[in-house]
């Protein structure tokens, strides 16, 4: 029997073992595949903490702007605790106007964010075509996020198991298709013929995470994106439009993404994704037009109805913790989540107001 059963190896599952490993609990992680498998896998790394007012939600934005102050020590601490260090780069974003209908999003992308104390600076068209040569010299407007970064997401996720690994964390790989619960509590949970017991079960099992029976009320689809890289380097930062983004993946390769498609569990490239991609990176920077192709990947993200994630006690069920749905934000909201779980588990007082994220919020009742 474990204190802490954790359901999903996933940079957020991973992340959660580490921490709460840290305090000193006895956790098992369980997972259907390879820890760090699925979107974690697939993500492109950007770690955006700020958004846009219409499809990043204020309290979104909140957690976001949080996580920016986590990332530079948690890569410290992990190279400490593991030995190696993960590429994180904090070179900035530059956020694109392509034409006059772009700005109105731009400007109130600017205000909304400031407000909230996200750096975030208007810049000149020239300015922008000087920190990137390589960008379409038509675009209409910039925005320059000074703090915002890239992390390799599969090197993190590996780094997160590996530290959780160290601290006494067992990673296992079992199917889990049930949670059983008892006395208004869970119990355990089980894996074929196999069930497994534990104080405290947290489920982080991304976009499986609604398959999971004796859980009600959580509500996740799967949400697919397609990307592709081209050989070379083009940019120096990321470059980010209404339509697409181009990410620099060291001085060999350049990442352009991505699609978001209600398609179920579907992991397939198709010319119709990778045609959307390429149209936005193109609309980006025609340079990439000429360019290598090097391979496409698709990987499916946790999606909510209102777009925020589910972080905080299963309704009933004081000692099972749901920390899933971060959508496109596992990678960047993962430090955050971690400690948000560990804090609920030991018994600490969150250092953040969990009702938005609650499982039990009104937005996600049929």
């Amino acid at each position: 029997m474990s204190d802490v059963l954790i359901i999903g190896a996933g940079i957020i599952g991973a992340a959660c073992a580490w921490r709460l490993s840290q305090a000193g609990l006895s956790v098992r992680v369980l997972d259907r595949a390879a820890p760090g498998g699925q979107a974690s896998q697939a993500a492109l790394g950007v770690l955006t903490f700020h958004g846009r007012p219409d499809t990043m939600p204020k309290a979104l934005r909140v957690l976001a702007l949080k996580s920016s102050y986590f990332f530079p020590a948690v890569i410290e601490e992990l190279q400490e605790a593991v030995g190696e260090r993960v590429h994180f780069r904090q070179e900035g974003q530059l956020f694109l106007a392509m034409n006059d209908g772009d700005l109105p999003s731009l400007e109130e992308t600017l205000n909304v964010n400031r407000e909230e104390g996200a750096a975030l600076e208007r810049i000149s068209i020239e300015e922008a075509l000087r920190m990137e040569p390589n960008l379409n010299p038509e675009i209409a407007g910039a925005l320059y996020a000074p703090n915002d970064a890239w992390v390799d997401n599969t090197a993190l996720t590996q780094a997160f198991v590996r530290a959780a690994q160290l601290a006494g964390a067992i990673f296992e790989q079992a199917d889990v298709t049930a949670v059983e619960n008892g006395g208004g509590r869970v119990t355990g949970v089980r894996s074929g013929e196999n069930r497994y017991e534990a104080d405290w079960v947290v489920l982080s099992a991304g976009a499986w995470s609604g398959q999971i029976q004796g859980v009600p009320g959580v509500r996740i689809r799967p949400r697919r994106g397609q990307a592709y890289s081209v050989e070379g380097s083009y940019f120096q930062r990321v470059v980010h439009s209404p339509r697409g983004y181009i990410v620099p993946r060291g001085d060999t390769q350049t990442m352009l993404g991505a699609t978001v498609e209600d398609v179920g569990f579907d992991v397939t490239n198709t010319p119709r994704g990778l045609g959307s991609v390429s149209k936005g990176a193109f609309e980006l920077s025609p340079k990439l037009e000429t360019s290598t192709f090097a391979g496409a990947w698709a990987g499916l993200r946790p999606g909510t109805p209102d777009d925020l994630p589910l972080i905080g006690p299963s309704a009933g069920r004081p000692n099972l913790i749901i920390a899933t749905g971060h959508f496109r934000n596992g990678i960047l909201l993962a430090p955050i989540t971690a400690d948000l779980v560990r804090q609920l588990v030991v018994g600490e007082t969150p250092g953040l107001d969990l009702r938005p994220y609650s499982p039990d919020r009104a937005s996600l009742k049929v």
